[in-house]
C-alpha cells in the first residue's frame, strides 16, 4: 500500500507541479496581456494629447500668439512702411542647436527688423500714439555686423570643444546677415558646460560660450545655466516643436500595431494554455479519485501533520517573546532619546536667556553712545557761537579801523606809533571833543550844537561801552585760544611720541629690519612746526627719503599708516589701490599684515593685486554680462574655502 501511495503522490506531486506551471505560465500571459493593453489604452491617449498639441502649434503659429501684442501690432499695422519681421521669425536652424539658439537669441529674438531710421522712428511713434508698449528696432541701414576676430577665431578652430560661432550655423536671408552677425557672430558654440570652460578660457573671457545644452559662460566669466525655461516662441522654436510633435506622433502609432500585434500572439498562447491546463486538470482528478481509495493512508498523514503544526505553533510562540524582548528595547531607547531631547531643549532656553543678557548690553552701550554723542553736539554748537562772536568782533574792529583811516587819515601802526597817550582814554576824547567845540566856535554859530552834542554824546558813550565788551570777549577769547593751544600742544606731543615709536616698529616688521623715525622741523615750536619722515631701509643708508624707490616710497607710507591705525582705533577704513607700486612679495606683507586688524577693523579695498585678493573675506567686482548692461557681483571667500574643504 505504501508503495502504491508513493506512486500515485509522485504521480499527483508531478501533475499539481505541470498543473500550477501551466497556471502560472497562463496568468503570466493574462497579466502580460493587460500591462499590454494598458499601453495600448495609454499610447492611444498619449496620441490624442499630441494631437491636441500638434493642433494647438499650428493656431500659435498662425496666429502670432508668441509676441507681444505691440510688437504684433506694428507688423501688422499697414500704415507703418519699412518694417520686415522680428528676429526670431528670419532665422533657421538644425534642431540639435536649437537650445544653444533659444539661450542665444532670448533677449533679441523679438526685436524688429526695419528698412532705416526713419521707418524705426515712425513705428516708435506709432507705439507711443496707441500706448502699446516698448520695442527694439534694428534699421538694416545703420546695424553692422560684429563677429569673433581672426586671430581668435585662428586659435580655437581646430579645438575639440569649438563648433561653430553660431550666426555661421544658422540658415538666414542674404539681407538679414548683417543683422543676424550683430547679434551672434560673438557667439560661440560648445559641445557642454566643461568645454564652454575650456574655450571661455582660450579666448580670454572675451566672448559668450554657449553649450548645446543651453548653458552659458557670458564675457567675463560668470556662468548661467540650470533647467531651461522657455525663454519665449517664436516661429522657429514653433516649427521644431512641431516637427518633433509629427515625429513623437508616428512613434506613438509605430507603438500600437507593435502592441496590437504582441496582443494577438498572446491571446493565441492563452487559448493554447487554457487547453493545456484543461488536460492536466482532468489527469488531476483521475489521480485524486486514486488517492480517495487510500483514505486511510491519508488519515495517517493528517496526524502527521497535525503534529508538524504543534511544532509550527511552539516555533512561532518562541518568535513572539523575541518580539516582545525588541519591543522593550525600542522602548527604553526612546525613554533615552527622550531625556537627551529634554537636557537640549534645557541648554537652548539657557543660551536663549544669554542672547537676551547680551542684547540688555547693547542696547546699554547705545545708550551710552547716544549721550556722548550728544555730548559731542552741545560742544561743536559752543564752538559754532564762539565762532559767530569772534567774526563780528572781528567786524567792529574792521569798522573802527575805517574811521581812524577816514575820519583821521591814521593807519592803526602810525597811530600807535606817533600818537601814544600819556591821559586816561576818556579824557583824551572828552579834550578831542572840546577842541572840536572849540573850533567850531570860531566859526558861525551852530545853533544844533546842543542837539549835536547829545547826539555825539550818545553815540560816544555807545561806542566806549562797544569797546569795553570788544575788550572783554578779546580777552576771553584770547584765553580760550591760549587754553585749546595748551590742550593742542599736549595732544600733538603725545601722539607725536607714539605714532614715532609705532611707526619704527612697523617699518621694521613690513621691511625686515631697518630704521624709521619721524623728525620735528622746529621742536621749540610744535603748533608750527613740520614733520620729517627718516627711513632706511635695510642694507641702506639714506639721508632723504626722495632716495628711496617707488615700491619702498609706498611700503613706507603704508607703515606710517599703519603706524597711525595702530595709536587710533577706528571702525572702518577705505584703502584705494595704496598697494599698486609693490611687488608680489611686499603684497604679500602687506596682506599678512591686514590680519593684525581682524575683528577690529573693516577695510574696505580697491585693488587690481590677486595677492591682496587672497586675503580679503568678501570680493565685490563689476562684469559686463551683455553689452553695455553692468552687473555687481560679490563672492563671500571663507563660505567658498569651507565648502571645498
Amino acid at each position: 500500500l505504501e508503495e502504491e501511495i508513493k506512486n500515485i503522490n509522485d504521480s499527483l506531486n508531478s501533475k499539481s507541479g505541470d498543473l500550477v506551471e501551466a497556471s502560472r505560465q497562463r496568468d503570466n500571459l493574462k497579466q502580460k496581456m493587460n500591462v499590454l493593453r494598458g499601453d495600448f489604452s495609454k499610447t492611444e491617449q498619449d496620441l490624442i494629447s499630441i494631437k491636441n498639441k500638434i493642433n494647438n502649434t499650428i493656431n500659435e503659429m498662425e496666429n502670432l500668439s508668441f509676441i507681444p501684442n505691440g510688437i504684433k501690432k506694428v507688423l501688422n499695422e499697414k500704415t507703418l512702411s519699412g518694417i520686415h519681421n522680428i528676429i526670431g521669425n528670419v532665422i533657421n536652424i538644425d534642431s540639435k542647436f536649437s537650445k544653444a539658439l533659444d539661450v542665444a537669441t532670448s533677449s533679441c529674438k523679438n526685436f524688429i527688423i526695419t528698412e532705416d531710421e526713419e521707418s524705426s522712428k515712425k513705428a516708435v511713434e506709432y507705439l507711443k500714439r496707441e500706448k502699446l508698449g516698448r520695442a527694439t528696432f534694428f534699421p538694416l541701414s545703420v546695424i553692422k555686423e560684429r563677429y569673433v576676430d581672426t586671430e581668435t577665431l585662428n586659435s580655437i578652430k581646430n579645438d575639440p570643444s569649438f563648433i561653430a560661432v553660431l550666426s555661421d550655423l544658422v540658415e538666414v536671408d542674404d539681407r538679414y546677415k548683417n543683422i543676424i552677425k550683430n547679434q551672434l557672430g560673438t557667439v560661440l558654440v560648445s559641445t557642454d558646460i566643461d568645454s564652454s570652460n575650456i574655450l571661455s578660457r582660450k579666448v580670454n573671457r572675451r566672448y559668450k560660450v554657449v553649450s548645446l545644452d543651453g548653458d552659458v559662460i557670458n564675457v567675463g566669466g560668470s556662468i548661467t545655466g540650470g533647467s531651461i525655461n522657455k525663454f519665449g516662441k517664436s516661429s522657429i522654436t514653433l516649427q521644431q516643436e512641431l516637427d518633433n510633435l509629427k515625429e513623437q506622433e508616428n512613434i506613438k502609432n509605430d507603438e500600437k500595431e507593435s502592441i496590437s500585434e504582441e496582443i494577438n500572439k498572446l491571446n493565441a498562447e492563452v487559448s493554447k494554455k487554457d487547453d493545456e491546463y484543461f488536460n492536466l486538470s482532468r489527469e488531476e482528478v483521475n489521480l485524486k479519485e486514486q488517492l480517495t481509495n487510500k483514505f486511510n493512508v491519508l488519515n495517517s498523514i493528517k496526524d502527521n501533520l497535525s503534529n508538524i503544526n504543534s511544532g509550527i505553533t511552539s516555533l512561532k510562540q518562541i518568535v513572539n517573546n523575541t518580539e516582545l524582548s525588541y519591543e522593550q528595547e525600542l522602548y527604553e531607547k526612546y525613554l533615552e532619546k527622550n531625556t537627551l531631547k529634554e537636557k537640549i531643549s534645557i541648554k537652548i532656553k539657557s543660551l536663549n536667556n544669554e542672547i537676551d543678557n547680551l542684547k540688555k548690553e547693547i542696547d546699554e552701550e547705545n545708550a551710552l553712545y547716544k549721550l556722548k554723542n550728544s555730548e559731542v553736539r552741545s560742544l561743536e554748537k559752543e564752538k559754532n557761537e564762539i565762532d559767530i562772536r569772534l567774526s563780528k568782533i572781528d567786524s567792529i574792529l574792521d569798522n573802527m579801523l575805517n574811521i581812524l583811516n577816514e575820519e583821521y587819515q591814521l593807519t592803526y601802526e602810525k597811530a600807535r606809533d606817533n600818537y601814544s597817550l600819556s591821559i586816561d582814554s576818556d579824557e583824551a576824547r572828552e579834550k578831542v571833543t572840546l577842541y572840536r567845540s572849540n573850533i567850531k566856535k570860531l566859526g558861525m554859530v551852530n545853533i544844533d550844537s546842543i542837539e549835536e552834542y547829545e547826539r555825539v554824546n550818545t553815540r560816544y558813550e555807545f561806542l566806549c561801552s562797544q569797546k569795553d565788551d570788544l575788550l572783554t570777549a578779546e580777552n576771553s577769547l584770547l584765553e580760550i585760544m591760549r587754553e585749546m593751544d595748551d590742550v593742542i600742544l599736549e595732544e600733538l606731543t603725545r601722539t607725536y611720541e607714539e605714532v614715532d615709536l609705532e611707526f619704527s616698529k612697523v617699518f621694521k616688521e613690513l621691511f625686515k629690519g631697518g630704521n624709521a623715525h619721524l623728525a620735528l622741523t622746529d621742536p621749540s615750536d610744535m603748533l608750527t612746526t613740520g614733520i620729517d619722515i627718516v627711513a632706511s631701509p635695510p642694507g641702506k643708508k639714506l639721508k632723504s627719503i626722495s632716495l628711496l624707490s617707488g615700491g619702498e616710497k609706498t611700503l613706507t607710507a603704508i607703515s606710517l599708516l599703519f603706524a597711525i591705525l595702530n595709536v587710533r582705533k577706528i571702525p572702518f577704513c577705505l584703502f584705494d589701490e595704496v598697494e599698486a607700486a609693490l611687488d608680489e612679495a611686499n603684497v604679500e606683507t602687506f596682506g599678512k599684515y591686514l590680519d593684525h586688524y581682524k575683528n577690529k577693523t573693516q577695510f574696505l579695498i580697491i585693488t587690481h593685486k590677486k595677492k591682496t585678493m587672497e586675503y580679503a573675506d568678501t570680493l565685490y567686482g563689476i562684469t559686463m554680462q551683455e553689452s553695455g548692461v553692468s552687473k555687481l557681483v560679490s563672492v563671500k571667500l571663507n563660505e567658498h574655502v569651507d565648502s571645498v574643504n
